[in-house]
């Protein structure tokens, strides 16, 4: 039996935002969600340790986080190319565990509550790899309901 679908934050189709208007769109308008918060503040804090050991990439967010649903349960990602942001080139064999451990599925869900997907694509293949995540993301539990999708830039 498919798992229940809630009405969607977003309009199909994929849409860039910051952490900032993801705050806005996903955990202000639902002042009694302490879990909301909760998982907005783990995002965030997930993504500034990526970013302050130099690594960019770009996420698709989504999961019952970007419906209305009060309590979600985690926030579902894909985080596409990871690579060193220009300055980080030369990583020391700490900031290369740090990576690995912050890229970690279990330690994602379990330390951060992301759902992690990494998809590094070889250029013959990057077609295919969005297509097949823009159905999973872009379309609810039903496989017919189109609904939208966050993307961020590290």
């Amino acid at each position: 039996m498919p798992k229940q679908d809630y009405p969607a934050l977003l309009q199909p189709g994929m849409h860039s935002v910051s952490l900032d208007e993801l705050h806005a769109l996903a955990v202000a308008p639902f002042p009694q969600s302490q879990r909301r918060q909760d998982l907005h503040q783990l995002l965030t804090t997930w993504v500034g340790a990526l970013k302050g050991i130099g690594v960019g990439g770009t996420l698709w967010l989504d999961g019952s986080f970007l419906t209305e649903k009060l309590g979600p349960g985690d926030i579902d990602c894909v985080l596409w190319n990871p690579h060193w942001v220009h300055g980080f080139g030369n990583p020391t064999p700490t900031v290369l565990q740090q990576v690995s451990y912050l890229l970690d599925k279990a330690t994602a869900q379990n330390l951060y509550c992301l759902d992690l997907y990494i998809e590094a694509p070889k250029p013959h293949e990057v077609f295919h790899r969005e297509a097949y995540w823009r159905g999973v993301l872009g379309f609810g539990h039903d496989r017919i309901t189109a609904k939208g999708f966050a993307e961020v830039r590290l």
